[in-house]
């Protein structure tokens, strides 16, 4: 087929089923692709998707772009702006929520990891998903942030309805209302200055700056989707992978591969696919001109599975090793939620598969959801024994 007949849609279904096939013939044939449907450029090489996400010549603010229909994007709006704001930001919140902090939640992940799969011991069947996934992740994320557990049923509506709102910049579908639900829950829980994660990040400051009660608020709203929706789709995707990959499982089972393990699974089926820019100045890149205005998607997908990067990029190896994958992004955007995602996939995972070692799937084709940002399962029915 001639390159000018190669056309990316992330919304067909086949995309949606398996999008790695489309993924390499636009490597190979129109790396630097531009998509009428999307109506914006398409990066799929690793080198040029690392390079982008830290060029200051691509903004991080998408709504830049001149395709862009509406306001503003219902999506966390405080880590989606450019240096210097967002280098204060991220400054001040990553010093609230250091890697030593993240780290001294290891032993409430284990806790609620038994107690999930003790519950599910007591059948022969079970979703991952939504009897271990969603609830993980949620229980974690909510004890942060000092939120009741009463609260978790509304956290993952809003969660659902913000992963299908990411698609809207691509698709032109109208945005929905979770961003200003979560916006209005965190100004009241703000004043109770509850223990934890939102107390000390009112709390830290940077010589006479902190963050404002807006900002708090916006990295609430981050880290709450990110934090979530990311490990979510890390352990059904992961899984999943595993469960067809039935060597690898056994590794897992076996072997010490905890921290190679989660970074495979997450550069072999990304939690998410894509992250966008728009282009800042005119600029020409790899034989093609760019225009300021111009939309940009990286697709994160595409670049794990590129064969420059990574050998045999499309064969799942829980000891890769090294494995410099772009699931969270990269450089200053890197993902907010990733250090708490990777902590809970480490242990998640491995204890899953530890606990039923006989774990079979009960149906042959994959429930995708329908988003093409985020990549995750509706469920994943197993046999548990």
């Amino acid at each position: 087929m001639a390159v000018s007949e190669l056309a990316y849609n992330p919304f067909l279904p086949e995309m949606l089923a398996d999008p790695y096939p489309v993924y390499r013939r636009l490597r190979e044939e129109d790396p630097v692709h531009y998509s009428d449907v999307v109506r914006a450029w398409v990066f799929t090489r690793h080198a040029d998707v690392v390079t982008a996400i830290a060029d200051p010549r691509f903004s991080s603010d998408r709504s830049r772009a001149r395709k862009y229909k509406g306001g503003r994007s219902s999506s966390p709006g405080t880590f989606l702006t450019d240096p210097p704001q967002h280098t204060r930001i991220r400054a001040l919140t990553t010093k609230a929520l250091t890697p030593k902090v993240i780290e001294s939640m290891r032993a409430r992940v284990e806790v609620v990891v038994e107690e999930l799969l003790d519950r599910m011991s007591r059948d022969d069947e079970a979703d991952i998903i939504d009897e271990f996934a969603y609830v993980l992740p949620m229980t974690v994320i909510s004890e942060i942030i000092g939120a009741p557990s009463s609260d978790h049923d509304r956290f993952q509506r809003w969660g659902r309805a913000f992963a299908g709102a990411q698609d809207h910049l691509y698709s032109g579908r109208s945005q929905n209302t979770a961003g200003g639900e979560m916006v209005a829950y965190f100004l009241e829980l703000i004043p109770k200055r509850p223990d934890g994660l939102v107390s000390a990040l009112l709390d830290v400051t940077d010589g006479d700056d902190r963050l404002s009660d807006a900002e708090v608020i916006e990295v609430l709203v981050s880290l709450l989707f990110a934090g979530h929706e990311t490990t979510v789709n890390l352990i059904g995707n992961g899984l999943l992978a595993l469960l067809r990959n039935r060597d690898q499982f056994e590794r897992v089972r076996d072997e010490n591969v905890e921290r190679h393990c989660v970074e495979e699974l997450l550069r072999y089926e990304s939690p998410a696919q894509i992250i966008a820019r728009s282009v800042a100045q005119d600029m020409e890149w790899d034989g093609r001109t760019l225009r300021e205005g111009d939309a940009l998607v990286l697709l994160l997908g595409a670049a794990n599975r590129d064969p420059a990067q990574f050998d045999d990029p499309d064969t799942l190896d829980v000891g890769r090793a090294p494995n410099q994958h772009v699931a969270f992004g990269h450089g200053p955007h890197f993902c907010l939620g990733a250090q708490l995602s990777r902590l809970e996939g480490r242990v998640a995972v491995p204890a899953l598969v530890r606990r039923f070692p006989d774990m079979r799937l009960l149906e042959d084709e994959a429930d995708w959801r329908t988003t093409v940002v985020l990549r995750g399962l509706n469920s994943l029915r197993v046999k548990v024994r």
